[in-house]
């Protein structure tokens, strides 16, 4: 039966062309990882797909793959991803640490950095040698890390980092001689000055997949390639309770600098919401997606499955939540309804998850084989699968599983299932954390008729075609060739630290908010007219920014103003908390930011529940009118 792909973004049909070349041409492609690790998750190995399909269906200029892990060998895990067919041999695999063992003086004079400091202490206590070209050193008594060495292949000094008790974290690079040549106070700024140097080629794209990259590659000012950032997972720490949360602390600094990148791809509608919740524009959000392998959706359902066996592709981590399933099985069993379970994955978790089956008495029903090598096969000939994270990105396990038929029973969690599944029609999605309702579920799809489950197995092939490499590269060709110029605006509001002065504040309530207009003291025109302003809270990492709007006032002639909405519900998950209030530039950096401070004299404006005052340093804050 002839299939056809449907766009993501707006549900159009889109034909597949077999006849035309499609391209990211024009274009050399940097794609960003901090590592490749024998044992991949799902991050990278989406973006080792991604680059396999650029080079199928497209004609980049190059592919280049950096990374900045110091235990990484680069021969030896190119000669892996190659030969298994993972990575073509015309993909360039670049570390930080191999390239600059054999860069030349002059050439890694390139790297910006700040003039060495002196003096530069010597070694001292316990060495650890990790690789061959890295070592670091603990204090004796504590066996707190003080400093990371990493060596060229003659054993000579490249790099020192040094954690200084005087001038506190400095990155020293080394000539091959010895020599001191260039010093960075934070790890991030060597990093970036690396990135700038090895981005050599123009028109450029470079691509973040990796958590950790994301959190400083946006600092780099002056760039000559556009930024992309992928988000493969949630940027919330509980992502459950609604939009409005705290951001986890290993993406907080790319969060509050999200408008930074030139796009910000993300796999679900329902993280495109929670990113909007932020309040940035929504200019640079783009709807991109994870890969299925070529081949992985059937276009028939196998026969002859056994209704009641049900696989489950998961790390056996915590995040997954694997003892939930195996709960279920035997809830199941307990009503006398034959279910089976496989778990493909490996993990901590493994031990407890042992004990589990055992006193559960289900080591007859329950099998956790760690990594296979068939797990297509598995698939084909499993039932249904489930998946009970905590949350997820779009979980491309739920999707390999729909693609061979299987049925997916999920729970109702942040983000992916309900962009994948519709009731009833191609799986099922049940209240998240009930292993009761999960157990009632599996048991409510055995009793399907026959003709009920085929027709389901269909639909949930056909939903995932549009996930496969070709229909995937077609929307990463859009946003590439939609690409804006590279633009970081480093503009700063005032060039000092301290706060921006206002003449007058006033605060009206609204329906559902309340409107803030600012006048200021000093502030030229051009910056007024694009100023936003920021509402941080104190003590957790929940933010939001609201764009302003000119307005003009009459007063001894015209001054201008700016007004804010502020949406009550920014507040939801965060009720008890008080937030600090900045004003920032757009696309600038979020230590940018400055403090307002309020004329003398100000009292504070009640608006809904909270209470809009001056600190004791003169600065305006927000807090919950029961505050005291």
């Amino acid at each position: 039966m002839a299939r056809h792909t449907h766009d993501v973004i707006d549900n159009s049909q889109v034909q597949n062309e077999p006849d035309h070349q499609l391209g990211t041409d024009e274009v050399h492609v940097y794609n960003v990882l901090w590592g490749i690790p024998e044992s991949m998750g799902g991050m990278t190995t989406a973006a080792l797909r991604r680059i396999r399909s650029f080079q199928n269906f497209g004609r980049p200029l190059s592919q280049t793959i950096l990374t900045f892990s110091p235990r990484l060998d680069t021969d030896e895990i190119r000669d892996r991803l190659v030969s298994s067919g993972q990575m073509r041999d015309d993909v360039e695999l670049v570390n930080i640490w191999s390239d600059l063992r054999c860069r030349s003086v002059h050439e890694l004079a390139e790297l910006e950095g700040e003039q060495p400091r002196s003096p530069i202490p010597d070694v001292d206590g316990e060495i650890e040698n990790i690789t061959t070209f890295f070592d670091v050193v603990r204090k004796e008594r504590s066996s707190k890390i003080i400093r990371r060495n990493y060596f060229r292949e003659d054993g000579s000094l490249l790099v020192a980092d040094i954690r200084d008790p005087k001038l506190g974290s400095r990155f020293i690079l080394h000539s091959p001689n010895g020599t001191p040549m260039a010093e960075w106070r934070r790890p991030r700024d060597f990093y970036n000055a690396w990135v700038k140097v090895v981005v050599n080629k123009e028109p450029a794209v470079v691509i973040v997949d990796d958590k950790k990259v994301s959190e400083f590659i946006h600092e780099i000012s002056n760039r000559n390639f556009a930024l992309v950032l992928f988000l493969h997972g949630t940027h919330l720490r509980h992502p459950w309770n609604g939009n409005h949360g705290q951001v986890l602390p290993r993406r907080i600094d790319t969060m509050r600098n999200f408008d930074r990148f030139d796009v910000v791809g993300v796999q679900t509608r329902q993280q495109a919401d929670a990113v909007r919740a932020l309040g940035f524009s929504e200019d640079n959000i783009r709807l991109l997606t994870g890969e299925l392998p070529a081949g992985s959706v059937l276009t028939e359902a196998p026969k002859g499955r056994s209704m009641g066996k049900a696989v489950m592709i998961a790390n056996l981590v915590e995040l997954k939540r694997v003892g939930h399933p195996i709960r279920a099985v035997a809830k199941l069993r307990d009503r006398g309804v034959d279910v089976s379970l496989t778990v493909l994955g490996e993990g901590p978790e493994r031990p407890k998850l042992e004990k589990l089956i055992d006193a559960l008495d289900v080591r007859d029903r329950v099998e956790l084989p760690g990594y296979v090598n068939d797990v297509s096969n598995r698939l084909k000939a499993a039932s249904f699968s489930m998946l009970t994270s905590t949350s997820e990105g779009l979980p491309l396990s739920v999707m390999e599983s729909m693609g061979a038929g299987c049925i997916p029973i999920v729970y109702d969690i942040t983000y992916g299932p309900r962009d994948l599944i519709e009731q009833g029609r191609n799986g099922f999605i049940t209240p998240r954390n009930d292993i009761d309702a999960l157990a009632d579920q599996i048991e409510e799809f055995l009793s399907l008729s026959a003709d009920t489950v085929s027709a389901m197995r269909s639909s949930a092939m056909d939903t995932v075609e549009h996930y496969l490499p070709e229909a995937g590269y077609r929307r990463w060709k859009s946003v590439i060739e939609e690409l804006p110029v590279a633009q970081v605006d480093d503009a700063l509001i005032q060039t000092s630290g301290t706060p921006v002065a206002v003449k007058r504040a006033t605060f009206e309530n609204l329906s559902e908010g309340c409107r803030i207009e600012l006048e200021f003291a000093d502030l030229r025109r051009d910056i007024i007219e694009k100023v936003e302003m920021v509402v941080s809270a104190r003590d957790v990492n929940t933010f939001f920014v609201c764009g302003g709007s000119l307005t003009s006032i009459r007063r001894m002639g015209r001054r201008h103003a700016v007004a804010f909405a502020v949406d009550f519900e920014s507040f939801s998950e965060a009720m008890g908390e008080t937030f600090d209030v900045y004003l920032r530039m757009p696309r600038s950096l979020w230590e940018s930011k400055r403090r307002i401070r309020l004329p003398k004299g100000f009292r504070a404006m009640r608006t809904g529940q909270r209470e809009w005052y001056s600190t004791k340093y003169g600065n305006l804050s927000v807090r919950p009118v029961n505050a005291t």
